[in-house]
């Protein structure tokens, strides 16, 4: 059957959060008339997609990959020592939760009340919450929900070095918790959920739990994929419909060939913090200065579109882990298995620098829910195993949530194939340098007190003096005989370790580890050297007053404009402490509500399970149960 040329709501943009607004939408009202438009392929029954354990595949840029578009910093960066950052982003239907590391977190209840928006606090967005959840772990709390569409478990494997970690975590003051998503805690350890089905090992991703359950069953929801928006079509100052360009199809004698879509009520931007603001800009909406000089025509003055942009930044260190070991290093499947929220002591709040105790007292002081950094660990070396020594691994990362550094992206063309401006901004305020530092010596300190520690891997750590009681080492034989039970010496003796001029002494193993002035120097130049994005994209079309440079007001209509709204991550006024899958649900949860609303709608939910997907084992939650 043929797209239609008219509907009554345009979603552009099929990740999560636009995934949410057109399911909901058609489901509400079979008779309501909804289009989905994805740049990406569509990921229904797609194996590298519900299989959890190869998500790393599709992190890859390797020319095979058609998962993830990856924007470059256009000028290299004095902050990062002469580097560009590269941000991927998801190409795909779904989005971000077809292709990422399956990590449940939320957000602090801090987070949303920052927002100091009318109807965005934590407690508005609690329902909200536990209708997208069917959340499978054990708790003590009553935070979740459990008839969503959203299957979330602690997947598959729960290694022993999982609970290692918590047990030496517990040994630097950092308490075990069942949950530390319960939007309160910000200290504590725990094993990390993951969105994972339980009942059927398959990946818990929104386009089949928002998008394919209702095709599956109406006829009213209309999915165009590999369709990259142009713009918005407006009379005036309203929205009346889009252009897209079909990927496949790009130009034809040089010029683009784009397809025209109508839409009688409303459209939808979806397409991510670095796709939204891009659009806007085609369309006339942004900065008059810009446009202007692009010869677009003016529909809205905002400046604040593609500004304010922000990341979460993750650093990565590898340490040995002992021969009986259980990792993922002989076939890396990349299961994270713990995580750990930690806040810093008064001691080791007077030796970070004034920068960050100035974002102290103004940021975190007062609001002991914001995590001041993540600590994590993966069982198995998240690197090129090609270049590593023969053993057995585990990765700490520690994850930056609520850095002070903003960037920006612009359109340098008409062209929705044209590469944007873009200036990730990494690291751009000093302040951020403190917190990740800080973070490396904690994770450390776990590593060290973990039974399964055996070492750590010299090239994915800073470059210590080698004088310094600082410095990175292997461990050589003797010590590691001192570790290890006798029957599984042998895995040294055949190569497995390297002798090293000054290795550990299993005595001092235990004790922290003092560092210089100039050994907090080394630090950050490797945080500069290594810093990387966490896929966590947002900020650049924000929900607050036009006068403080915002795009979007708190029903999601932008400036300036009727009939168009953005619902993603762009429209967060700030920082949000979680893997933002979770959050990017939320606001479409909640945008979906505000488009029900000013249609006379409300959310429909089934009696009885939605079948979709055939699925061989187990039978999933209801898809759009609360």
């Amino acid at each position: 059957m043929g797209q239609p040329q008219e509907v009554d709501v345009i979603v552009c943009g099929g990740g999560p959060a636009g995934c949410v607004v057109a399911g909901r939408l058609a489901y509400a009202d079979p008779n309501l008339q909804v289009m989905l438009i994805e740049g990406g392929n569509n990921n229904r029954d797609d194996p590298w997609v519900y299989r959890p354990g190869i998500y790393v595949r599709n992190m890859q840029r390797d020319g095979l990959n058609d998962k993830a578009t990856f924007y470059t910093d256009t000028m290299e960066s004095s902050h990062l020592r002469g580097r560009k950052s590269i941000v991927p982003c998801a190409n795909i239907l779904g989005g971000g939760s077809s292709i990422n590391f399956q990590m449940y977190t939320r957000a602090s209840a801090s987070d949303w009340d920052d927002f100091k928006t009318e109807g965005w606090t934590a407690e508005d967005l609690v329902p909200l919450m536990k209708r997208l959840e069917n959340y499978q772990k054990p708790c003590n709390n009553d935070s979740h929900g459990y008839d969503g569409p959203i299957a979330i478990s602690n997947g598959g494997q729960i290694t022993a070095l999982a609970h290692d970690f918590i047990r030496a975590a517990d040994a630097i003051g950092v308490p075990f918790s069942d949950d530390i998503q319960d939007l309160k805690t910000a200290h504590g350890a725990e094993i990390w959920a993951k969105y994972i089905n339980r009942h059927t090992g398959r990946r818990s991703d929104a386009a089949t739990a928002y998008v394919h359950s209702v095709m599956d069953v109406q006829t009213n929801l209309h999915l165009r994929t590999n369709c990259r928006v142009s713009r918005v079509i407006f009379e005036g100052s309203t929205a009346v419909g889009v252009a897209y360009v079909h990927s496949r199809n790009r130009a034809h004698k040089g010029e683009l060939r784009e397809t025209i879509v109508r839409a009688r009520k409303s459209v939808v931007l979806s397409s991510g913090t670095l796709g939204t603001p891009q659009i806007l800009e085609r369309s006339g909406v942004g900065s008059a200065k810009l446009l202007k000089e692009l010869d677009i025509k003016v529909v809205s003055d905002l400046p604040g579109v593609g500004e304010q942009y922000q990341d979460h930044y993750t650093t990565l260190s590898i340490y040995r882990a002992s021969n009986e070991s259980v990792t993922t290093d002989d076939f890396l499947r990349g299961d994270k298995e713990t995580q750990d929220k930690i806040r810093p002591t008064e001691e080791e709040l007077k030796e970070m620098g004034p920068e960050f105790n100035k974002l102290w007292d103004t940021y975190f002081k007062d609001k002991p829910d914001k995590p001041v950094m993540f600590g994590s660990i993966v069982s198995g070396a998240y690197a090129d195993h090609s270049l590593l020594p023969p053993g057995k691994y585990f990765t700490m990362f520690q994850y930056l949530e609520y850095p002070a550094s903003r960037g920006k992206i612009h359109i340098q063309s008409t062209n929705p194939y044209k590469e944007p401006f873009y200036d990730s901004g990494f690291m751009n305020n000093k302040a951020d340098f403190a917190p990740i530092r800080w973070s490396y010596k904690k994770t450390r300190e776990v590593a060290r007190r973990m039974d399964g520690f055996r070492g750590e891997l010299t090239s994915h750590h800073p470059h210590f003096h080698p004088a310094s009681p600082a410095a990175v080492r292997d461990i050589d034989i003797k010590t590691a005989k001192q570790l290890l039970p006798d029957s599984l010496t042998v895995g040294i003796h055949m190569g497995t370790w390297h002798k090293p001029s000054e290795p550990y002494d299993a005595n001092k193993i235990h004790e922290d580890i003092q560092y210089s002035e100039d050994d907090d120097k080394a630090i950050d130049n490797w945080i500069a050297d290594h810093v990387e994005t966490t896929w966590h994209s947002l900020g650049t079309c924000a929900m607050k007053p036009l006068e403080q440079g915002g795009v979007v007001d708190k029903r999601l209509n932008v400036y300036g404009t009727q009939n168009l709204k953005c619902v993603d991550l762009s429209i967060c006024p700030d920082n949000l402490g979680t893997n933002t899958y979770s959050s990017a649900l939320l606001v479409g949860e909640k945008g979906a509500n505000l488009l029900l609303e000013e249609l006379g709608l409300k959310v429909r939910l089934p009696h009885a399970p939605v079948p979709h997907s055939p699925i061989p084992t187990g039978k999933p939650a209801a898809p759009m149960a609360r």
